[in-house]
């Protein structure tokens, strides 16, 4: 049994190659809760969910199921007569060869078969999606920790620099890891820990020994091979690797925590770092927006289940109208008692000067 974000798992695998690699990410997550919410499986014998429509022709229309396919996994998350969800079933793609496998690899920036990636990709495509179907959970798109006793979220669009602060942060100044990409609070504005292995880039191991010789401490001789070429053929940002924050930090949140202070990292034609106060109905607002950015390909399937209920004169399970109300309502009555910023980023700052200015601004303190 597994507890995501509060949500009480049962994960039913049939021998698949990646099961052994899967199963060993999620350990951290794992809980003696009895009562089963979810029931997650990539054994599909037992999906028999009618299909009702197929427009587009890649995606499939039931009335108790939303099924999509992207082109790494294929999803299904059913729902009772209530629209409780209570099952995900899931199908990874897998290339139908060794030498495609080891092409991908190699061409991959993080050195990574799908696999390999199993964790990243469970995490994304089926537990964070799995939380738009709660009515108390929220997600964020944002690195996060803890300092002196008090709960950070980075958050923002990708490349402003969350996971930069906290490496630094967690790694120099002893603070406790809780999410590197996507944060989920709930109502009462308390935030669960995610262990979605944190993406380290080539550019956040510049000048930072000790983050180098964690990284590289269990990589293999190719590894280190493909990094040098990658790095050296497509750029600093065009390489990276994940791992594990047990591995990468000494101190990790293993319980959520309360969230006290919210900062959107956001680049624009300022002179310097700098923050100013932001108003709830704002930061909402924003933070709404950058998710349904950041998954965009997930809601464009809502959006095609919307269209063929309508064309059946049923009633969709979710809309994304219903997303954002729902979010809205949750990020009102939660950040009310949180300290909430815009963090200011000029636009063409070098990595070095943003981690010289960032330090100096006083963050958890108010």
């Amino acid at each position: 049994m597994f507890s995501f974000f509060g949500i009480s798992t049962k994960i039913n695998l049939k021998n698949s190659p990646y099961k052994a690699i899967l199963l060993d990410e999620l350990l951290v997550y794992k809980t003696e809760i009895r009562d089963t919410k979810i029931e997650i499986t990539d054994n599909w014998s037992s999906f028999n969910s009618k299909l009702i429509a197929n427009n587009p022709s890649q995606y499939y229309y039931y009335k108790d199921a939303i099924r999509f396919k992207d082109k790494l996994t294929e999803v299904a998350f059913v729902f009772d007569k209530n629209n409780q969800l209570k099952k995900i079933y899931f199908r990874l793609h897998i290339a139908p060869n060794y030498f495609r496998k080891v092409i991908r690899k190699w061409l991959n920036m993080q050195f990574t078969n799908r696999v390999e990636n199993i964790g990243q990709i469970f995490h994304e495509n089926i537990l964070i999606p799995m939380t738009f179907f709660f009515d108390d959970l929220v997600p964020i798109h944002a690195s996060g920790f803890s300092l002196n006793g008090k709960s950070i979220l980075l958050g923002g669009t990708g490349g402003t620099g969350k996971t930069t602060l906290e490496l630094e942060f967690c790694l120099h100044k002893n603070a406790g890891f809780i999410t590197d990409d996507i944060a989920i609070i709930n109502q009462n504005n308390e935030v669960y820990p995610n262990y979605n292995h944190p993406k380290i880039y080539g550019y956040n191991l510049v000048g930072n020994n000790k983050l180098k010789n964690r990284i590289f401490k269990k990589e293999s001789f190719f590894s280190k091979i493909h990094w040098f070429l990658h790095r050296k053929i497509f750029g600093i940002s065009k390489v990276r690797r994940k791992v594990s924050p047990f591995d990468l930090f000494e101190n990790v949140k293993t319980e959520k925590t309360k969230l006290k202070n919210y900062y959107i990292l956001s680049k624009n034609d300022c002179i310097e770092v700098s923050k100013e106060k932001l108003n709830l109905e704002t930061i909402c607002k924003m933070t709404v927006e950058i998710v349904f950015t950041e998954y965009n390909y997930f809601f464009n399937q809502l959006k095609w289940h919307e269209f063929n209920a309508l064309s059946k004169k049923n009633k969709p399970i979710i809309t994304t109208n219903d997303l954002e109300k729902k979010w809205i309502t949750i990020l009102n009555k939660s950040l009310t008692k949180t300290e909430n910023y815009l963090v200011n980023i000029p636009l063409s700052i070098t990595h070095k000067e943003f981690k010289k200015q960032i330090n100096s601004l006083p963050f958890g303190k108010g």
